[in-house]
């Protein structure tokens, strides 16, 4: 055990050795593990990244090593006020690797531009670490795209048609489970009416409003824009108030694509329980500690209006 400890120490020691700090333009000072060629890339370059961030919590948002295709991300004049981590990849040169720290607040309304989720916590911290593995052209970069889609495209066919039978029985079993009959979509979705609204069944390019709860098949509820649902169901977040119906236009894949093929189903006051296999919701990206890989989502859903 001493050993380990001794070893593990001296590890770390040598890290710290080797790395030394460096600023941005703007300040942000981020840790240099190991220096690159020292080569600038040129406006328009794509520079191939293994990179991987973690909360404070230690929590592994993205690792691109256990992903199929590398993170690309390309030289440009300028970036955004604020936004550090687009800062640093602008600076790096091939073979560099370095890790910096960033702010939930900023990382999510400088880089990432979106709210940041309930769950998480907004005073912490989110660490990267990166490595340049090449700087390539753009048309090179296009190739290395095209190579690669074709080979995913391959296998995610077989994936999905894999995923889709075991989602299948998964609802199969608990609709027999629960005594329910449910009506089948040719993409797998299960769906049963509960209520007929009336008029023609929404179309794309309308814009629609619905009323929903969500739930794993378990029972637990991940989400609703229904207030007292949340709330009963555990799922109430202040961030979210005021809790109203959710607004959307069908054919801009705002949402999964199995509520956009379930609303096609419902005309103006019909309400819906839908059952939407994984690979017609978030497949086997993680969406929240709820909704894990590959889960299958149950929709309790009321078309409010069709404009």
């Amino acid at each position: 055990m001493k050993k380990s400890i001794v070893a593990m120490s001296l590890v770390a020691f040598l890290m710290a050795a080797c790395s030394s700090t460096k600023e941005t333009k703007s300040g942000f000072k981020y840790s240099v593990v190991r220096a690159g060629d020292g080569k600038v890339p040129t406006t328009g370059q794509i520079l191939i990244l293994n990179m991987s961030f973690k909360d404070s919590k230690d929590s592994v948002w993205s690792d691109s090593r256990k992903a199929e295709y590398p993170t690309m991300v390309q030289k440009q004049d300028s970036v955004p006020v604020g936004d550090v981590v687009l800062e640093v990849f602008q600076i790096l040169t091939k073979g560099d690797s370095v890790t910096f720290t960033v702010s939930t607040k900023d990382l999510f309304e400088k880089t990432f531009k979106s709210p940041i989720p309930p769950e998480v916590d907004t005073t912490g911290l989110f660490t990267f670490q990166i490595g340049v593995t090449d700087v390539i052209s753009e048309e090179d970069a296009r190739k290395m795209q095209s190579e690669i889609m074709a080979k995913l495209g391959e296998k995610d066919a077989i994936k999905q048609k894999d995923q889709l039978g075991i989602d299948t029985v998964l609802i199969d079993n608990y609709l027999k489970e629960k005594s329910l009959v449910a009506k089948k979509t040719t993409s797998g979705i299960r769906y049963i009416i509960e209520k007929q609204g009336k008029g023609e069944n929404a179309k794309q390019g309308q814009t629609v409003r619905v009323n929903y709860a969500g739930f794993l098949l378990d029972g637990r509820c991940f989400d609703s824009s229904i207030e007292s649902i949340a709330r009963a169901n555990n799922a109430y977040h202040e961030e979210r108030a005021p809790y109203e119906p959710l607004e959307l236009v069908l054919g801009y894949r705002q949402v999964i694509p199995g509520w956009e093929e379930a609303i096609m189903l419902m005309n103006k006051g019909s309400k819906l329980t839908v059952f939407v296999p994984s690979g017609l919701a978030y497949g086997p990206q993680r969406r929240s500690e709820l909704i894990t890989e590959n889960s299958v989502l149950k929709f309790e859903m009321e078309l409010i209006d069709i404009k």
